[in-house]
C-alpha cells in the first residue's frame, strides 16, 4: 500500500458511527414507559434469581446484521450472537483465539493461518468448518456496508482442510488481527442461511431481525421501538450461560431507566446514566457499580480553517489553557482518568503519543492579548450524543478560556450534524468537543479516523501530512514495536499541530441489582458486558 493510497478505513459513511442513533429517538419515545418482561418470568424488586436478564437501550440498534452493524448501541446484542475468529482478553488489547484455537502469521505480514475449534455449531445446528469463513468473508465484501473496509486488502482465502482458513493479503495490515477481533469484524454466519435466505441481497432481509451465529445466544424477537429478546442457545460450544433469556426495552429517558431499575423492573444499566446518578448507586447497598477500562476519549477539536484558531500560536496556547486534572475531577467524579496520551489508553505503550501539556494559561492569554478584539470571538460546539457530561464540560472550558480574554458562546450540536461536518465545514464551530471510540485497540482504528487529513471523522478537517505519512508506514509495518514508534510519532506530530486536546479517557460504568455477578467486559465495546459469562444469586 503506497502512502497515496486512501485506506479503506476513509471510506466508511461518517453518519454510520455511533454514540447514539438519535433519529431512532423520534422514533421510539412512545416506548418510553413500556418494559417487556412479565412478572412470571421477571426478577423481583427483592433480588430474586431469575433466569431472565432485563435491561434497556436508549435507542433503537441499527439492524443485528453482522456485516451491516456498526454501532456502539446493540453491540452487546451482535457479540452475544455472533463470534469471530479471534477475540480481545476481557479489558485487555491482547488478542486470543475464539472460534480459532490457534493461529499464525508469517513473517511478510501476508499470510494468516487459522486452526478451527471442531465440533462447534451454530444456533441451527449447522457445523461450522473452513469454508464457513471463505463464505462469511466474501458476505461482508458482497454486502459492502460500512465494516467492509476490514477485509479490503484481502486477495484470497483458501481451506486446506475443513479445519484450517487461511487468509492471504495482498499487502501487509497492522491492525489486521484487531480487524478480526474487534466488535465489528467478520463473523461466522451459518451457511444454512446465507443459502436457504439467500434471495437477492446476500440474505440481508432475514438477517435484519434473525441471527445466525455460533454465539452463546440468539435473536428469538426483535421489535424495533418496543423491545428485543436473546435466547439461550442450546447448541453453544463454550459452556451453558446461565441466563436462559435476555429482555432488553427501549426506554430513551434515562431518568425513567433509573426509576424502572430502583424499583426492580431493570436488572442493569448499561449506560447513559449521569455521573452523579452512578455516583448515588455506588452508596446503595441494593446495587452494584462495576468499572471498566475502555477506549473511550474526550477531545477538544480546534478548527485550523477559519476563525481564531487559524492562528498557529493560539492552537499552541490552547493545550496548555485547560486545568484537565480539575476537570476531570470535578465533571467526571472519577468516572475518567486525566488524558496522557493522543490515543486512547491501552492502545499504545505509556509515553508514545504523549499529551502530558502542564496547565499554563499564560501562553493562551499572550496570543489572545496580540489579537485584535473582533478576533476574540469563540462558538464552541458539543456533540449532543453523550448525555449530560459535555454540556457541563463545555461551559467549565468557555469559563477557562474566557480568563484568557476569549468571548466563548456555547452550543449544542446534534449528532448527526457532528458527523457531517466534514461534508460541511462552513458549519463548522470553531471548538468542537466529542467523545468517541475506535473500532478496535489498534493505533490506526483511531489515529486514520479522528486525526488523518482525509479521516472521516477528522470533524475540522485539521491536516498534519507528517502525521499522515507516519500512519501509512505504521500501517504495513510488520515489526510492532516499530509500528508502535510510528503512531507515537504520529500522536506527536497531531498534537503539536494544536489541533487537538485530549482532555479525558473514562471509563465503563455498569449498574446491575446485587447478586449479578462475573461482569466480564472488553476493552474496544464500550457499553457491553458478556452475557454468556453472568452469573445471579438472590
Amino acid at each position: 500500500m503506497t502512502p497515496e493510497t486512501v485506506h479503506p478505513a476513509n471510506r466508511r459513511p461518517a453518519h454510520v458511527r455511533l454514540f447514539g442513533v438519535l433519529v431512532a429517538l423520534v422514533l421510539v419515545a412512545a416506548a418510553c414507559g413500556k418494559s417487556s418482561s412479565s412478572s412470571s418470568d421477571s426478577a423481583s424488586s427483592s433480588g430474586s434469581s431469575s433466569t431472565v436478564l432485563r435491561l434497556a437501550f436508549n435507542a433503537d440498534m441499527q439492524v443485528p446484521d453482522p456485516d451491516i452493524f456498526y454501532e456502539v448501541e446493540g453491540n452487546v446484542v451482535v457479540t452475544s450472537a455472533y463470534e469471530g475468529l479471534v477475540r480481545y482478553k476481557p479489558s485487555s488489547a491482547e488478542i486470543e483465539p475464539a472460534l480459532a484455537e490457534s493461529y499464525d502469521v508469517s513473517s511478510d505480514g501476508l499470510t494468516y493461518t487459522f486452526k478451527l475449534r471442531s465440533g462447534i455449531k451454530f444456533q441451527d445446528g449447522t457445523p461450522l468448518d473452513a469454508q464457513t469463513f471463505i463464505d462469511s468473508f466474501k458476505r461482508r465484501t458482497d454486502v459492502n456496508s460500512a465494516p467492509a473496509y476490514m477485509l479490503a486488502d484481502v486477495e484470497s482465502t483458501t481451506a486446506p482442510d475443513p479445519l484450517t482458513f487461511v487468509v492471504k493479503l495482498k499487502n501487509p495490515v497492522s491492525p489486521f488481527l484487531d480487524y478480526l477481533a474487534a466488535p465489528y469484524g467478520p463473523k461466522a454466519v451459518s451457511p444454512k442461511v446465507l443459502k436457504d435466505q439467500a434471495g437477492s441481497d446476500f440474505a440481508q432481509s432475514y438477517l435484519k431481525d434473525h441471527s445466525a451465529g455460533t454465539g452463546p445466544y440468539y435473536i428469538s424477537k426483535f421489535e424495533v421501538g418496543q423491545t428485543y429478546e436473546l435466547t439461550r442457545n442450546d447448541n453453544y460450544w463454550d459452556g451453558k450461560p446461565y441466563y436462559s433469556k435476555i429482555n432488553i426495552s427501549i426506554i430513551p429517558d434515562m431518568a425513567t431507566q433509573r426509576l424502572k431499575l430502583e424499583g426492580g423492573e431493570l436488572d442493569m444499566v448499561l449506560h447513559g446514566l449521569p455521573v452523579a446518578d452512578v455516583d448515588s448507586f455506588r452508596k446503595n447497598d441494593k446495587f452494584t457499580v462495576s468499572e471498566f477500562p475502555v477506549l473511550l476519549k474526550t477531545v477538544l477539536a480546534s478548527n485550523p480553517n477559519k476563525g481564531p484558531f487559524k492562528n498557529q500560536a493560539l492552537r499552541e496556547g490552547l493545550r496548555t489553557s485547560l486545568d484537565k486534572t480539575d476537570i476531570v475531577k470535578t465533571i467526571y467524579l472519577g468516572q475518567a482518568t486525566v488524558s496522557k496520551q493522543a490515543t486512547p489508553v491501552n492502545v499504545l505503550p505509556d509515553g508514545l503519543g504523549a499529551d502530558t501539556n502542564v496547565y499554563d494559561l499564560a501562553k493562551l492569554k499572550a496570543a489572545v492579548d496580540a489579537l485584535p478584539e473582533s478576533d476574540r470571538s469563540v462558538d464552541l460546539g458539543y456533540s449532543e450524543d453523550e448525555g449530560g457530561t459535555l454540556p457541563r464540560l463545555a461551559e467549565v472550558i468557555a469559563a477557562q478560556l474566557g480568563t484568557a480574554g476569549l468571548k466563548v458562546t456555547v452550543r449544542g450540536i446534534p449528532i448527526a450534524e457532528v458527523f457531517d461536518l466534514p461534508n460541511k465545514p462552513e458549519k463548522a464551530p470553531d471548538l468542537l468537543l466529542w467523545t468517541f471510540n475506535p473500532d478496535a485497540a489498534h493505533p490506526d482504528t483511531w489515529d486514520r479516523i479522528f486525526y488523518s487529513t482525509k479521516g472521516s471523522l477528522n470533524y475540522l478537517q485539521c491536516s498534519v501530512p507528517e502525521a499522515d505519512a507516519l500512519m501509512d508506514q505504521g500501517l504495513v509495518e510488520t515489526d510492532k514495536a516499530t509500528m508502535q514508534q510510528d503512531y507515537g510519532k504520529a500522536g506527536d506530530a497531531i498534537l503539536a499541530s494544536g489541533c487537538f486536546v485530549t482532555i479525558a479517557d473514562n471509563k465503563d460504568f455498569i449498574v446491575a441489582r446485587k447478586g449479578i455477578t462475573d461482569l466480564v467486559h472488553q476493552l474496544p465495546t464500550p457499553y457491553t458486558v458478556e452475557f454468556k459469562a453472568l452469573k445471579s444469586s438472590p
